[in-house]
């Protein structure tokens, strides 16, 4: 019996059930209040006070707590059966991984994430805190829920100049190389939201168009290589509506 497809597949279509994107971005441009927008939405706060004006639920995993990242491996334990929530968010995934940075250098006694530990090879240091961060973001997006990963951007490098400038690295999340690379391979999802002035007007716009110096895209039709102009507040239902069917026009 041959083990070759008899049929194609069937394009998905449709906003997913359980939706997982990452929104990358720089600092005050709206990234918590566009994810807080999603429907029945939780927030882990990595960053004390920036979802102070998000609509939803938040957990502080940062204030008063001895261990923040305890908390959020528990939070995320408890959300495998909490249907109160269909929505999780990461607030930000920068500010998880220097968590997780300092939990490796307490366990190597490294005083440094950048420090090789004694009687060490070369690097095992990034590559736990690599496999700690994935780790984590994997259990998050594992959940049976929508899953919004938030995090800062760093902007692209470049080596040389002029007709020799060759880029170094894409614009992407402020977080270690290797542990970035994983996160984009395993989310279908990647936004990047900015403010651009129009004829003297501010507007929020959620980019999925890919390009060489930036790592953003998206695996659904609905997003592929799409710019989305967000209201001020919110932004949900206008996200929602890309991925609805056109209506039929009567004849």
């Amino acid at each position: 019996m041959s083990i070759l497809p008899a049929e194609k597949n069937t394009p998905v279509t449709g906003l997913p059930a359980l939706f997982k994107m990452i929104v990358e971005g720089p600092s005050k441009v709206g990234k918590t209040t566009f994810a807080a927008s999603f429907p029945d939405a939780i927030i882990i706060e990595c960053e004390p006070g920036g979802a102070a004006h998000a609509g939803c639920y938040v957990l502080d995993v940062v204030t008063n707590r001895k261990d923040p990242l305890t908390g959020i491996r528990m939070a995320i334990e408890e959300l495998k059966t909490d249907t109160r929530f269909r929505t999780v968010i990461l607030d930000t995934i920068d500010a998880a991984a220097d968590l997780v940075a300092r939990e490796v250098c307490k366990k190597l006694n490294i005083e440094t994430i950048a420090d090789a530990p004694k009687g060490s090879r070369h690097g095992v240091q990034w590559e736990k805190y690599a496999n700690e961060v994935t780790g984590l973001v994997g259990a998050l997006i594992a959940l049976p829920k929508n899953v919004i990963v938030l995090g800062h951007t760093k902007p692209a490098t470049y080596d040389g100049e002029g007709d020799k400038r060759v880029m170094r690295n894409p614009e992407g999340l402020d977080i270690y190389g290797k542990a970035a690379r994983i996160l984009y391979a395993r989310v279908d999802n990647i936004g990047h939201l900015k403010v651009v002035n129009e004829g003297g007007q501010l507007k929020r716009v959620l980019s999925f168009r890919g390009g060489l110096d930036c790592t953003r895209g998206s695996r659904h039709p609905a997003l592929s290589d799409k710019e989305i102009l967000l209201p001020q507040v919110g932004g949900y239902s206008v996200f929602e509506a890309l991925f609805q069917a056109p209506k039929e026009t009567s004849k």
